[in-house]
């Protein structure tokens, strides 16, 4: 099981370049639904980097830190479903994928941790994604960098979410009944994943039985996995989703009530500034 992934770093703001209108940058999707595309780091490369909503902040691997002579700068604590760790942060003066080009500061992270996520070399989170319009295309595998201009129309009302950002992840609520979720918009998650606690009303599921364990880069922790009967986001509508449990925690990474995969959708569009979700 691949990583469910929540991971909070130190902030630091980095400035995207305008990309032109519709620029695409081709993808590969692993079995997960991970999303994987060559990027360029301080002019070498290329790096396979897993494009990760559901991370606020961008990492690569200590050996890439160092193939790339970036310096460390400071130090941030990660934190996931599975615990908290330290990492140190590096400078990057340029990190380039399609027509985007950043100065970054990325955590450093092991490339053994990273294995988790698959054969890659690092991961880009909000500190690049949150300032950026685009859209993820699963059944064509590329993402349609765009500057704006081609979301002027205002899409379906049913197929658009409000976005917001907690912590520097994307959050969109998901009502069921009298209910409302707060999820993570997650292009990072294997699955559906909640957080269970007293008082939380969840939607109807049944267990099956099972336990799982879930993966990210700071270790494991047990799961229940379970099945949901009916669950609804936008215009969509999915029967019998599998998912997973997991007891909530006194933890920056809990402060939602899960993560949503965003593979599930055929196309997902990112309205950064304009603080909006559009699906399909």
């Amino acid at each position: 099981m691949r990583i469910w992934s929540i991971v909070l770093f130190l902030s630091m703001a980095a400035e995207a370049a305008s990309p032109a209108q519709r620029e695409l940058t081709a993808f590969s999707l692993d079995p997960h639904g991970g999303i994987v595309v060559a990027a360029i780091l301080n002019g070498a490369g290329p790096y396979r980097v897993l494009v990760d909503t559901g991370a606020n902040h961008s990492s690569i691997s200590e050996e890439v830190a160092r193939a790339i002579g970036a310096p460390q700068v400071a130090r941030g604590v990660v934190s996931s479903p599975a615990g908290d760790r330290e990492y140190p942060m590096v400078r990057v003066d340029q990190l380039a994928i399609g027509p985007i080009a950043v100065a970054a500061m990325p955590t450093a992270v092991p490339a053994r941790d990273l294995k988790v996520a698959g054969a890659i070399d690092g991961v880009l989170g909000q500190d690049v994604l949150s300032t950026l319009r685009y859209t993820i295309d699963y059944k064509q595998r590329r993402i349609a960098w765009d500057d704006g201009r081609s979301l002027r129309e205002a899409p379906v009302a049913s197929r658009e979410l409000p976005l917001t950002f907690r912590d520097g992840l994307p959050i969109v609520e998901v009502r069921h009944g009298a209910a409302i979720l707060h999820l993570v918009a997650d292009s990072g998650a294997a699955g559906l994943l909640l957080f269970e606690s007293a008082g939380r009303e969840l939607p109807a599921m049944r267990s099956d039985g099972g336990l799982v364990r879930v993966d990210s880069f700071q270790g494991s922790r047990a799961a229940r996995s379970v099945v949901i009967d009916e669950f609804k986001v936008g215009p969509s509508i999915f029967q019998d989703l599998p998912a997973v449990l997991v007891k909530r925690a006194d933890s920056p990474a809990y402060r939602s009530d899960g993560l949503l995969p965003l593979h599930i959708f055929g196309r997902v569009t990112f309205d950064g500034p304009g603080r909006r979700l559009i699906l399909g």
